[in-house]
């Protein structure tokens, strides 16, 4: 994969970060303490990652003060044709069963279809989380019964620092 190649050259040969949605595929990424994502695609060496600035958005959340609530709704709608397809690469990545642990920072892995993402995240720093497809399953059912369909918003589990959400690429996601 030349794409993120290149973009981590010119990154580092200017000293950059860029604002950029990412191509099509599955990407890794961590969040960085200025809020920087670091970003490389799925199984790639790390001296392929590439930095990223998070987009600002005015959207906001939209949440009710009476219950505790695991989902978020963002109140935009989402292409559902780049939804579906985001779903069905975040499933293939989970398989029976796929562990993602974060190190020193919040850590995430992203789908990308036709610009939207669907999203794994581990919040919090040190810490793993197992995904399967029957989680990403029950997780989609949540934000559904919750948020209107094909609505951006997340999942969090109680007690968890495991989030399953979806987007648009681009979208400042496991903050």
């Amino acid at each position: 994969m030349h794409l993120p190649s290149t973009l981590a050259l010119l990154a580092s040969y200017f000293g950059l970060t860029t604002a950029l949605h990412l191509p099509d595929g599955v990407w890794e990424g961590t969040i960085l303490s200025n809020g920087t994502y670091s970003i490389k695609a799925a199984d790639a060496p790390d001296s392929d990652s590439f930095l990223v600035e998070p987009t600002t958005s005015s959207t906001p959340k939209r949440s009710g003060p009476i219950a505790k609530r695991y989902v978020g709704c963002f109140g935009y709608q989402l292409d559902a044709s780049g939804v579906d397809a985001a779903v069905v690469g975040l499933k293939n990545w989970a398989g029976s069963g796929h562990t993602l642990t974060s190190g020193d920072k919040n850590t995430f892995l992203a789908v990308s279809a036709e610009g939207m993402i669907v999203y794994y995240c581990i919040d919090a720093p040190r810490s793993s989380g197992n995904l399967d497809v029957d989680d990403v399953n029950y997780a989609l059912a949540q934000m559904d019964a919750t948020c209107r369909r094909y609505e951006a918003s997340y999942f969090k589990w109680d007690g968890s620092v495991e989030i399953v959400g979806k987007g648009r690429a681009g979208d400042n996601v496991c903050v």
